[in-house]
């Protein structure tokens, strides 16, 4: 004598388990699942352009350790006004042209890069 199972239950937990495995799989391709949320995510705008975060990072922190203050806020809202949705490159070659630069251990950066930096190694 076969035992018949239920046939709903069996489809139900046949679709939570696809669900669930469709979820985890979206997660992981975009890059989510298993990274740790700080809290840069809410200026990604202004550093996505910046590339290779550990490098500006490592710039970031010698361009702190020379201000005075950094204020994270108002620094990225003065960013903000200031780039303002143009591609960055053409923003440092404006800096460069009106001689905004700052100087950093030997280095001198355009002065939207420098900030920029400094705002990454700010939020980590």
């Amino acid at each position: 004598m076969s035992q018949d199972i239920p046939r709903r239950p069996l489809l139900i937990a046949l679709g939570a388990l696809v669900g669930v495995g469709a979820v985890g799989g979206a997660l992981y391709e975009s890059g989510l699942f298993g990274r740790h949320f700080h809290s840069a995510a809410g200026y990604e705008d202004l550093l996505s352009g910046l590339g290779d975060r550990e490098a500006a990072n490592k710039l970031g922190d010698a361009v702190l350790g020379e201000a005075e203050t950094f204020e994270t806020g108002r620094i990225a809202h003065e960013l903000r006004k200031h780039i303002a949705h143009r591609p960055l490159a053409a923003v440092l070659a404006e800096d460069l042209a009106d001689n905004r630069v700052v100087e950093t251990k030997g280095w001198v950066l355009p002065e939207t890069l420098a900030l920029l930096c400094g705002l990454s190694a700010k939020l980590g």
